[in-house]
């Protein structure tokens, strides 16, 4: 079953929170759990309150080299990196299946803290470290995330697609 994507009109699979084609935010989907590659359900860890669902953000992140979009999903803490054998603590977001390690991905590369406040992104101090738009995150110091910036994880590019619930 489809919907269409109310900013481009292209077909999308009911359930789906961002448009695969264009990014847009699907309304009609809020409440609808947020699934990684491989079908594997992301689990934030939740902050103690929860704000009004009006005003929480969602995020997806639109893979540059692909085209591929990850919805990621709403209020939590979310670690991006790649999975690694042996590893025993394993990120959130896995970019493995995109030749992350290639490109210069840490295992735990960095945070993404999705708040009603901001989107903040933390690297956690990864070998090559974390860019927005060309600009430095220094380790440990938290960058706000607005709609469209490019984030660079070492060599791996990322582009925030930020809606609201």
């Amino acid at each position: 079953m489809t919907i269409t994507c109310s900013n481009c009109a292209a077909k999308v699979q009911t359930g789906s929170l961002f448009c695969s084609q264009c990014g847009a935010a699907l309304q009609e989907n809020s409440g609808v759990p947020t699934m990684a590659i491989g079908g594997e359900v992301l689990r934030p860890r939740r902050s103690k309150t929860s704000p009004p669902a009006s005003r929480i953000a969602r995020l997806a992140l639109h893979i540059v080299r692909t085209g591929e979009i990850i919805p990621v999903g709403g209020e939590g803490e979310y670690v991006i990196g790649r999975v690694s054998s042996g590893q025993s603590v394993l990120p959130d977001i896995d970019l493995e299946p995109f030749s992350a390690y290639e490109a210069g991905v840490s295992r735990l590369h960095a945070r993404i803290n999705v708040s009603r406040e901001a989107i903040l992104i933390t690297d956690l101090g990864s070998s090559n470290g974390t860019l927005v738009n060309e600009e430095k995150v220094l380790p440990h110091q938290s960058h706000v995330l607005h709609d469209k910036d490019i984030v660079s994880l070492g060599h791996f590019s990322v582009q925030a697609l930020i809606g609201q619930d």
